[in-house]
């Protein structure tokens, strides 16, 4: 029998579309949070990308090329 740590649940982000959808979505959800107020959009953005980056660590994957 294996033991599983809390990060064995997490999947991994192969790919920077991967990582941009999963920012996209969590920063909507903190916009659905605040109820939509206000002009927030950047912020909502950067706070989520720093949440993700937080839980996926160095499982995410590197940024190449520019855009």
């Amino acid at each position: 029998m294996s033991k599983t740590t809390g990060n064995a649940n997490k999947s991994a982000i192969h790919n920077p579309e991967e990582l941009r959808e999963r920012i996209s979505t969590a920063a909507y959800f903190l916009s659905e949070q605040r109820g939509f107020e206000g002009d927030c959009q950047l912020y909502d953005w950067l706070e989520a990308e720093g949440k993700i980056h937080h839980i996926y660590g160095k499982s995410l994957p590197s940024k190449q090329g520019g855009s």
